[in-house]
């Protein structure tokens, strides 16, 4: 298996990437996303999906990736670090925990990821799986996994804004994604993304991020919505899904044959 992560890599260099999701979970759609260009195949775990449990579901997601030319991005339902050390020796690179509340919390994940983290012992283990080639990989396999795989957090709850200088200090966390909807729930303001309040805390988090120089993650399916997040310094834009883009182009087609049926 490749372990090369064309999206870490990228976000490092200071790149932006842009991705779409795949409510499908078609390994098809995967690759034509990569062979469209797209950088990143955002998998919700959390909300959707068959279990990230069973390895068996990303044999087929992680090929088609590497046929395609585009990184997974997985949305893992939590930071349980036996389900994190699962779906990376499966093959995955790059993984995402939802609604995290405290630094204590990123820093288990991130240390799930790694066999060293911050000079010491991580908590990743050896595996077979298909992240080492079914066991064919190289003596060069654990530095390679830690240089190569990437986890990030969705900052998203009122706890995770109060701690957040606390969690971007967290060594080797990789990014940021941040998520108005359920913050503004957590605000007060349910599905008010664009409410003053919120926005500000959008705001603050972004800065606070890249100050810390973590990269951030946005989604953003405008042109000039995307282009002003690029402006803003964000490096990881989703730009749409299977679904919505099926439901956009055949709802325009069926409207303007409309007189025909």
């Amino acid at each position: 298996m490749e372990q090369r992560n064309s999206f870490r890599r990228a976000i490092e260099n200071g790149d932006v990437v842009f991705g779409a999701r795949s409510s499908t979970f078609s390994p098809t759609v995967i690759e034509i996303y990569g062979e469209l260009g797209i950088d990143f195949v955002w998998l919700d775990f959390e909300h959707m999906g068959p279990s990230p449990w069973d390895s068996t579901v990303f044999e087929e997601l992680t090929r088609a990736a590497e046929v395609g030319g585009t990184e997974l991005f997985v949305r893992l339902p939590s930071g349980d670090p036996s389900l994190i050390r699962k779906v990376l020796d499966a093959g995955v690179r790059n993984v995402f925990i939802p609604r995290v509340d405290t630094a204590e919390e990123v820093r288990e994940a991130v240390k799930a990821t790694r066999f060293v983290h911050d000079g010491e012992p991580g908590e990743r283990g050896m595996a077979s799986g298909r992240s080492r080639t079914w066991g064919l990989s190289g003596d060069d396999y654990i530095e390679t996994e830690d240089r190569e795989v990437c986890l990030g957090v969705m900052i998203e709850k009122t706890t995770a804004v109060e701690e957040l200088d606390d969690i971007l200090s967290v060594p080797d966390l990789g990014f940021v994604f941040i998520g108005p909807s359920d913050l503004s729930v957590q605000m007060g303001h349910p599905g008010e993304k664009t409410h003053p309040e919120v926005v500000e805390t959008i705001e603050e988090i972004t800065e606070a991020c890249h100050e810390a120089d973590v990269p951030t993650g946005v989604i953003k399916t405008d042109p000039d919505e995307i282009e002003a997040a690029v402006d803003d310094g964000h490096q990881i834009i989703r730009v749409g899904g299977d679904l919505a883009s099926i439901k956009s182009t055949l709802s325009e087609r069926l409207d303007a044959i409309e007189s025909l049926r």
